[in-house]
């Protein structure tokens, strides 16, 4: 897997973060548990490699912006990423997608850097997958000071190829997450820095 594991990425975070560190820590979350098996053809081919996890986990991030600092700035970072949000509840603090089919990229990043689809062989099935997307953010008051940024991702992908009108599910490998968090943090430092 060419992906650290989203526990490492979380452990990996919180290491270089602290009092001297200019990164808010993340906050405690359960990581998923990943596992990939190989489904063989009945004629011996290729086959797939097919990845499974605990799906849909939040991944709550420290912000050291406010609530209200935070989500001024989230409709600007989704629009950055290239997602057309269908979720926009400022009562509740909630921001998103829930349904975005697209192909390839994020933000122009490539899709298999954020999800993991297994693989048809030696190709990435997030790389050319067909996907349907939900991703929803959350804003919370961390009692400790500024916010929490919770990020939902829940996706399957369909070969766009094959007839197949299989779907498969995928799982995200923490990193689309932590760059939302990422530029909320540029994006409320820039407001806190404006005279």
């Amino acid at each position: 897997m060419r992906h650290a594991p989203l526990a490492l990425l979380l452990v990996t975070a919180a290491c270089a973060s602290g009092p001297g560190g200019s990164d808010p820590a993340p906050v405690p979350s359960t990581a998923p548990t990943i596992q990939t098996e190989r489904v063989v053809t009945s004629s011996g081919g290729g086959g797939l490699a097919i990845t499974s996890a605990n799906l849909d986990n939040n991944i709550r991030l420290l912000s050291t912006g406010t609530v209200a600092q935070v989500w001024s700035v989230l409709p600007s970072v989704y629009e950055d990423l290239g997602i057309p949000l269908t979720v926009n509840d400022a009562n509740r603090k909630v921001i998103g997608n829930e349904g975005w089919r697209t192909r390839r990229q994020i933000g122009r990043v490539p899709m298999q850097r954020y999800l993991e689809c297994g693989r048809s062989g030696t190709i990435e099935n997030a790389e050319t997958y067909q996907m349907n997307i939900t991703i929803v953010t959350t804003v919370t008051a961390n009692p400790g000071g500024g916010s929490v940024v919770g990020t939902i991702i829940s996706a399957v992908g369909r070969n766009p190829i094959t007839s197949s009108t299989q779907d498969v599910r995928c799982s995200s490998t923490g990193d689309l997450e932590i760059r939302i968090r990422d530029m909320v943090q540029q994006r409320v430092a820039a407001m806190v820095q404006q005279p």
